[in-house]
C-alpha cells in the first residue's frame, strides 16, 4: 500500500520534471529474457500505476465536488424550508388583514345605513319644527291642557331634537374611526402583499439555484461513475501486471537463492553519517501515511557520502531493476530470496545491468543526487515480500 501511496506522491513532485526525466528503462544482459520480461512488465506497471493515480485524483475531484455540492443543496433546501414558513406566515397575517378589513368595512355600512334612519329622522323633526321658523309655541299651548303639561311637551320636544343630533354626531364620529381604521389595514395589507411578492421572488430564486446544483450533482454522479469504472478496469490491469512482475521476480528470487542470498543479514551499502532515518517524517516529498502525525513516512535510511562514493551490494543477489524511477532518480534493486530485497537510490551512475548475479560488498553503482534529492546521499531500503522494513534492524 506505501508502495502505491509512494508512487502517486512522487508522481505529482516530479510533475514539472516528467519531460526531461530518463525513460524508464532496464540494461539487460543479451539473452537474459526475465530480465526483458521484467523490464516490459515494471514499465507497463509505471504507466499503469500513473494513469490509476490521474483517475484515483480525478475520482476524488469529483467525489469532492459531488460532496460540496450536496451540502449546498442541503443549504438551499434549508433555505427553501425557511422561506415557506415564512411565506406561510405572511399568506396568514395578509389573510387575517383582509377578514379584519372586511368586518370593517361592514361595521362601516352598518353606521352608514344608522345614520341615514336617524338623519332621516332628524330632518323630519326640523322640518316639522321649521315649518312656521320655530316651534309652534301657540299649537302647542292650545293643545295643552295646562301651563305644565305645555313646558313638558316644549322640553321633550327640544330634548328629542338634541338628543338625534347627538347620535348622528356619535355615529360620524365612530365611522371615522373605522375609516381610519380602514384605511389603516388597507396601508398593511399593500405592505403585508409586497413582502408576500418578494418573499416568492427569493423563493423562485432560491428553486432555480437548487435546479442547477441538482444538475451538477447529476453530472458529478456521472463523472463519478466514469472514473470509478476506469480505476477498476485499471486496478484490474493493474493487478495482472503486479502478478507478472511478482513470477518474474519470483524467478530472480529463486537465482539469488541458489547463490546464498536470502538471509536477511545484510552489510553496510557504504560508510556515513545516517541524515535521515526510517519512519515518521516532516519532509512533504516523503509518501503519506495516516499513522504519521506529520501525515508523511520515510520508507529508508538516508546515508551520507561523497559525490561518487561506490555503493556496495548489502548482500548477495540479482540485479532485478536498474534504472530511473521518478523521485529516487537512478535506482538499483537488488533481489536477495527468501522475499528479501533491498533498494538504492539517487544513484549518479551504475555498475551493474538488469539480470546480473552480485555478490555481498561488490560496487552497484555510485552516490549522487538524482530525483527528488536536496543533495548527494544514498536512499538504502529494505524490504521483505516488498513491505517497508527499518534497516536497523537489519544491517550488521
Amino acid at each position: 500500500m506505501r508502495r502505491l501511496l509512494l508512487y502517486s506522491t512522487l508522481a505529482l513532485v516530479l510533475l514539472s520534471t516528467a519531460a526531461t526525466a530518463p525513460a524508464l528503462a532496464l540494461d539487460c544482459n543479451p539473452g537474459d529474457s526475465t530480465c526483458q520480461s521484467l523490464q516490459q512488465a515494471r514499465q507497463g506497471q509505471q504507466d499503469t500505476q500513473s494513469r490509476l493515480a490521474q483517475v484515483q485524483q480525478s475520482l476524488a475531484d469529483a467525489q469532492q465536488k459531488a460532496k460540496q455540492t450536496l451540502a449546498l443543496i442541503s443549504d438551499l433546501n434549508a433555505k427553501i424550508d425557511v422561506q415557506k414558513r415564512a411565506i406561510a406566515a405572511t399568506q396568514t397575517k395578509l389573510d387575517a388583514t383582509e377578514r379584519q378589513m372586511r368586518f370593517t368595512q361592514a361595521e362601516i355600512d352598518r353606521h352608514e345605513a344608522h345614520m341615514q334612519v336617524r338623519q332621516s329622522l332628524l330632518e323630519q323633526r326640523v322640518r316639522s319644527m321649521s315649518k312656521h321658523g320655530s316651534i309652534n309655541y301657540l299649537e302647542l299651548m292650545v293643545s295643552s291642557k295646562n301651563f305644565n303639561q305645555l313646558v313638558d311637551r316644549v322640553v321633550v320636544m327640544q330634548d328629542i331634537v338634541h338628543s338625534d343630533q347627538l347620535l348622528i354626531n356619535t355615529l360620524k364620529g365612530e365611522r371615522d374611526q373605522l375609516e381610519a381604521l380602514r384605511q389603516k389595514l388597507d396601508f398593511q395589507r399593500r405592505e403585508q402583499a409586497t413582502l408576500l411578492r418578494q418573499q416568492q421572488d427569493q423563493q423562485a430564486q432560491l428553486q432555480g439555484i437548487l435546479q442547477t446544483q441538482q444538475a451538477a450533482l447529476a453530472y458529478f454522479a456521472t463523472l463519478e461513475a466514469q472514473f470509478e469504472q476506469q480505476r477498476l478496469q485499471l486496478e484490474a490491469e493493474k493487478a495482472k501486471l503486479d502478478a507478472l512482475v511478482l513470477q518474474l521476480q519470483e524467478q530472480y528470487d529463486s537465482q539469488a537463492r541458489g547463490l546464498g542470498g536470502g538471509s536477511g543479514r545484510f552489510g553496510w551499502p557504504e560508510r556515513g553519517p545516517i541524515t535521515q532515518g526510517f519512519g515518521c517524517s516532516d519532509l512533504l516529498g516523503e509518501p503519506y501515511d495516516a499513522g504519521c502525525a506529520s501525515h508523511h513516512f520515510h520508507t529508508g535510511l538516508d546515508i551520507g557520502a561523497a559525490a561518487g562514493t561506490p555503493v556496495l551490494a548489502a548482500d548477495t543477489g540479482v540485479v532485478s531493476y536498474e534504472g530511473w524511477n521518478g523521485g529516487y532518480g537512478n535506482v538499483v534493486i537488488l533481489t536477495h530470496g527468501n522475499g528479501y530485497s533491498t533498494l538504492y537510490a539517487h544513484l549518479s551512475g551504475f555498475a551493474v545491468g538488469g539480470g546480473n548475479r552480485v555478490n555481498r560488498g561488490q560496487p552497484i553503482g555510485y552516490e549522487g543526487s538524482t530525483g527528488y534529492s536536496t543533495g548527494p546521499h544514498l536512499h538504502f531500503e529494505v524490504r521483505i515480500n516488498g513491505a517497508y522494513q527499518n534497516p536497523l534492524s537489519y544491517l550488521a
